[in-house]
């Protein structure tokens, strides 16, 4: 009774929380909610959200959780130890937008780190590179860059087997809730195993309950030799998210 009654709290907070975003994404889409999942998937959307953001002064905002939350969970998978053949560990944060966890992880890693920010509009990231470069003498190691480039997710300009770690926070979840909706995810999640090296990871962040979304990767995963886990990530407020872990294989 008191683990479905814990469920039922999740995704109350989850119905809540989707609430708000659907509200402010109609008020920079002007989208009524026949027309906003159309409008989601489309680049004007978020062109918009990012513009009024700025002319608002917002220098950064997480969807789902923020570094200091994730930050133990995402730290075991960016250690060289792991990649000994590199001598970067190669990490690929797709839609970023103004998120300041990769941010964060290229200041504050022992490690030596090269990632790169990709979003589908250029405002976030122009944002975000000035905040880097305001910053780039505080780099725990001097050998960590952080790079920005403006692409789309379902077709990633970068070479096969190239990144040692792709993060995913949020992005899926609006491609999903889009008009192109799981088709469209499912490349997304193809794009980021194809620029995966073999052993590399796809960490996703979602507040998708693992019933839904294990059965959604692991049937977008089929024909890819990969594996799917998840760990539960609890936070100060009460919500309830997921890492998503897709391991693919060597």
């Amino acid at each position: 009774m008191l683990v479905c009654t814990g469920r039922l709290l999740h995704v109350a907070r989850v119905l809540s929380c989707r609430a708000r975003i659907k509200q402010l994404m109609s008020s920079v889409s002007g989208s009524g909610d026949d027309d906003l999942a159309n409008a989601m998937g489309k680049r004007d959307t978020w062109e918009n959200f990012y513009k009024t953001q700025s002319e608002q002064g917002t220098k950064q905002f997480d969807w789902f959780v923020g570094y200091e939350e994730m930050v133990d969970l995402v730290s075991p998978y960016l250690r060289k130890e792991r990649k000994p053949h590199k001598a970067h560990v190669v990490a690929l944060d797709i839609g970023c937008g103004l998120s300041n966890v990769a941010l964060q992880m290229c200041l504050s890693s022992n490690e030596p780190m090269r990632i790169v920010c990709a979003d589908i509009v250029m405002t976030p990231l122009e944002t975000m590179r000035q905040q880097y470069q305001s910053t780039r003498g505080v780099v725990r190691n001097s050998e960590s860059h952080l790079l920005f480039t403006m692409a789309d997710a379902s077709q990633l300009p970068f070479r096969d087997r190239y990144f040692d770690v792709v993060l995913d926070k949020g992005t899926t979840d609006v491609i999903i809730r889009s008009s192109r909706g799981s088709d469209l995810a499912k490349t997304v999640v193809q794009e980021s195993l194809r620029v995966l090296r073999g052993g590399g990871h796809l960490l996703q962040f979602s507040d998708e309950d693992p019933d839904i979304r294990l059965t959604l990767l692991n049937g977008m995963t089929r024909g890819v030799r990969a594996t799917v886990t998840f760990k539960e990530i609890s936070t100060s407020h009460g919500m309830e998210y997921f890492m998503y872990v897709v391991q693919k294989e060597n």
